[in-house]
């Protein structure tokens, strides 16, 4: 029963970030229609920079955000800009492409930076234990958790409070008609694209005490992601949430419980069981 305990506890820990990440994809194909496949490698370029403060200033992950949320922030809003934007319109294909050719980019730029040496960076919470009964709790998780959940009302407020979160939703649910109430599509467009990325700046700073990085690990990001937002509702943020709570929940009972690629495999099956009966994902079920 311990397990048990110990694999719902560190599921619904991880999964709390797993749903920031996705929260961050949702933002920008609410209002843009782009799914970005270099999701990941942003995340990845977050840890690494992380990974350069900490080896230039001894800089903490969590104080290093301070430089990488803005850093990160302002790329995402160039990218958009100069990337991303002349192919908004065009075939869907064509900004698959692009995305990937971008996460191409980005893994090799890191690895000719940083080599393709595992890394890590240390954290003065990443040994640090929480211990309920027979339950074990990391610290990093617990914050990451707290932080996650934070960010995601905050959002979810933001949207439905202020002018900027409206003139979001608008885009979201009709461009043309936003642009001919006075809403400029395109600074929202690319001011929600840049806070997608800030998000992710965020989450590897959350994900990255105790955690071992490489420049190749932005594919399994982005994969989880898309897993995440599939299952939720590309924009819906309850769904994404919960999902990406089902998603870190599967991944625990995989390692503590399935040994081999079987505990590897169970968050892809659990997700391809889910959509077989809930082929609209858990957007469907919340709409019930």
């Amino acid at each position: 029963m311990s397990e048990l305990y110990q694999a719902l506890a560190q599921g619904l820990l991880i999964g709390a970030t797993y749903g920031l990440l996705a929260l961050g994809m949702g933002l920008v194909y609410g209002v843009s229609g782009v799914v970005n496949f270099s999701h990941g490698d942003f995340i990845s370029l977050g840890m690494f920079m992380c990974l350069a403060l900490y080896s230039a200033f001894a800089m903490d992950p969590y104080v290093s955000i301070i430089i990488t949320v803005p850093l990160m922030t302002a790329i995402g809003a160039l990218v958009y800009i100069f990337l991303i934007r002349p192919m908004v319109g065009h075939q869907f294909l064509m900004v698959v492409q692009l995305t990937l050719g971008l996460s191409l980019v980005l893994q090799n730029g890191i690895l000719m930076v940083f080599g393709g040496e595992p890394a890590r960076t240390p954290s003065f919470v990443e040994s640090k234990l929480i211990i309920l009964g027979d339950v074990v709790l990391r610290v990093p998780h617990i914050v990451a958790f707290v932080v996650s959940f934070a960010l995601a009302i905050g959002l979810y407020i933001m949207l439905r409070s202020t002018d900027f979160g409206r003139s979001i939703r608008a885009v979201h649910q009709n461009a043309h008609a936003a642009a001919l109430m006075g809403i400029n599509v395109g600074r929202v467009q690319v001011l929600t694209f840049a806070l997608g990325i800030g998000i992710l700046a965020l989450a590897a700073a959350l994900l990255l005490p105790g955690t071992p990085i490489q420049p190749t690990q932005g594919l399994r990001y982005t994969v989880i992601t898309l897993l995440v937002v599939v299952l939720g509702g590309m924009t819906n943020f309850v769904g994404i949430m919960l999902g990406g709570l089902i998603i870190g929940i599967a991944e625990a009972f995989g390692t503590i419980y399935l040994d081999g690629p079987i505990g590897l495999l169970l968050p892809y099956i659990i997700f391809v069981a889910i959509m077989l009966f809930l082929p609209k994902g858990l957007t469907w079920s919340s709409a019930r």
